[in-house]
């Protein structure tokens, strides 16, 4: 991110600050949606993340990082808050039968980006924010329990039993597919 474009934002360039939006705004979109478990909410949050990018860009600091580092953070925290904030306000109940039901079956290579999303999205709320954070994102342990306000220990609990869920559903999907490839070379 040229440092220009950043001085000229600062200046309050509405051309440069649309610039700064444009050229962000995939990266930033698909970081905001792989964080939310209710991705209807991206929209929201997104507009949230670019007001907070601009009322805090005189702190970003190019010695420290690059600005997509910076405005990820800014994207993942945002994105974090909102969605600890949505599931105060909602009271749901597990239900395992929903969790455990096998996905549906179509050849895994042919998967696209969102349709993974989608079905990793199908596993239990807690384990998709740490798996998400952690091995998306490459957030520590540390930092996903500090965002999500459990200990470290728990982060490693949920990621764990996500990764577990992702094996199970995975290995469903490819029993499957070769189920229905062999009755179609019988």
């Amino acid at each position: 991110m040229p440092n220009n474009l950043i001085r000229r934002c600062l200046d309050n360039d509405r051309k440069a600050q649309k610039e700064l939006y444009e050229l962000t705004l995939p990266y930033l979109r698909a970081t905001v949606q792989r964080q939310l478990y209710d991705r209807t909410e991206w929209m929201d949050v997104l507009q949230e993340v670019y007001l907070r990018i601009f009322r805090s860009l005189s702190y970003f600091n190019s010695e420290k990082g690059t600005f997509l580092n910076w405005s990820t953070r800014i994207a993942v925290n945002t994105a974090i808050s909102f969605g600890v904030r949505s599931a105060a306000k909602q009271t749901t109940t597990l239900d395992f039968k929903e969790h455990d039901s096998p996905v549906e079956s179509f050849a895994i290579e042919s998967l696209t980006t969102e349709q993974l999303l989608a079905e990793i999205s199908k596993m239990p709320e807690d384990f998709y924010r740490v798996f998400m954070l952690v091995s998306i994102e490459g957030f520590t342990h540390q930092e996903s329990a500090k965002l999500l306000t459990i200990t470290a220990e728990t982060s490693r609990q949920r990621l764990s039993r996500a990764k577990a869920w992702i094996r199970k559903h995975v290995l469903v999907m490819e029993l499957e597919e070769h189920n229905i490839r062999q009755k179609l070379n019988a």
